[in-house]
């Protein structure tokens, strides 16, 4: 074994760990600070938009970038020094345009460094006998560990000392990511040829269209949980406490995905995700005791992480190794980047008219569409061959793992 691949696995997992710590740091106070700063609705909302916004676009051109050139290490280090260094900047402004600027270039930076890392995580874990989810897993632990920390640490107000947190998170990802081997080598093609390419395949489209309709019903239960539990009883306490046992559902899930790819496949452990996603929303939609909707959150594993441990190397697979961060941008682009946005931008729409209960029985409802488009593109999915007019640009996919 070359020397660049030893240890490879744990580099990538601490760059999870770490990463996803810089996650939970700013997600779930980034809101709260720029409320306790005085900024009115519509400026708190354009701010919490800019980190999906930013997935779906820098993402996949940065990716692509990527993958022509070779330069997946190259691209994920200045990806994340520039976002930390945004993030420090961020910490003086106290005005909405300046805020606006600065945290619209942290989540620009860090757009494609999720799916940079997914794409190490599916060619190392390939390379040294490692499942996606075993290295994924540390990621989960980092943003509930930071999420916890970060809170305790603030205490009774939101700071910007949660900025501070997660620039240092973002330092300790790039030092820990910085000795990763090469993946794919360039190829003899355009910067952005890989994105021509993989929207010819439509297989990896057909994964795509499912990612999108399966966030868009999640980012209803992202944004309007809390609002359900409260209605129906809960307290602030409630909310943290759903979040936790989300959290640790996640975890064995996580875990395990490699074992639970060897037994069901890709396609109907995304089926399964689907319909656990189903039975959460019917449940928030109807149960009307929060103490009884707090169990529903153990359901988290089985569709958040359960459709992550499947989708992420079912994308690499249907793309193959030469658009392996592309790839990747482009299913975070779809799930992290337009399907919360949609789901956010509908759910805000119609949550007068039909209220919170109707819009998780909605969300509920936009499962079905899913599996239909699952139920289809079952058969190439399964196949292990790249889809589309030019077979994922004539290369052949390595078998399923």
């Amino acid at each position: 074994m070359h020397p660049a691949w030893r240890g490879a696995d744990r580099r990538v997992g601490l760059g999870y760990l770490w990463y996803f710590g810089a996650v939970g740091a700013y997600h779930p106070f980034a809101t709260l600070y720029a409320l306790g700063l005085g900024l009115g609705g519509p400026e708190v909302g354009l701010l919490a938009a800019l980190p999906a916004l930013d997935v779906a676009l820098s993402g996949p051109l940065l990716g692509a970038a990527a993958d022509a050139r070779g330069a997946h290490r190259a691209v994920l280090a200045g990806a994340l020094a520039l976002a930390a260094l945004a993030a420090v900047a961020a910490t003086r402004a106290t005005e909405f345009l300046p805020l606006l600027l600065l945290l619209g270039l942290l989540a620009l930076a860090a757009g494609p460094v999720g799916p940079l890392l997914d794409a190490f995580a599916v060619g190392v874990g390939a390379r040294l006998g490692r499942s996606y989810g075993g290295l994924r897993v540390w990621g989960s632990l980092g943003y509930t560990a930071s999420a916890l920390a970060v809170g305790r640490l603030m205490g009774e107000r939101v700071s910007a000392l949660f900025l501070v947190a997660h620039a240092a998170c973002l330092a300790l990802a790039l030092v820990t990511v910085a000795g990763l081997p090469a993946l794919a080598g360039r190829g003899a093609r355009p910067l952005l040829g890989g994105l021509g390419a993989l929207r010819r395949n439509r297989p990896l489209a057909a994964l795509l269209l499912v990612a999108y309709l399966v966030a868009s019903g999640a980012a209803v239960m992202n944004a309007f949980l809390g609002v359900r539990l409260v209605e129906t009883g809960g307290t602030a306490g409630s909310v943290g406490l759903a979040i936790a046992l989300g959290a640790a559902s996640e975890l064995p899930v996580v875990a395990l995905g490699g074992r639970l790819l060897a037994r069901f496949g890709a396609a109907r452990l995304v089926a399964l995700a689907i319909v656990a996603y189903a039975v959460r929303f019917v449940a928030y939609g109807t149960v009307a005791e929060a103490a009884w909707l707090l169990p529903v959150q153990l359901l988290h594993g089985l569709s958040f992480g359960a459709f992550l441990v499947a989708s992420v190397p079912l994308a690499a697979r249907l793309a193959g190794p030469a658009h392996a961060a592309a790839a990747q941008a482009l299913l975070a682009a779809a799930s992290f980047g337009l399907g919360t946005v949609t789901g956010a931008l509908v759910g805000g729409a119609l949550l007068d008219r039909v209220g919170v209960a109707g819009l998780f029985r909605g969300a509920a409802a936009v499962m079905l569409p899913a599996l239909a488009v699952l139920a289809a593109a079952r058969g190439a999915f399964e196949g292990g061959g790249a889809g589309g007019d030019d077979a994922g640009a004539g290369e052949r996919l390595p078998p399923r793992r």
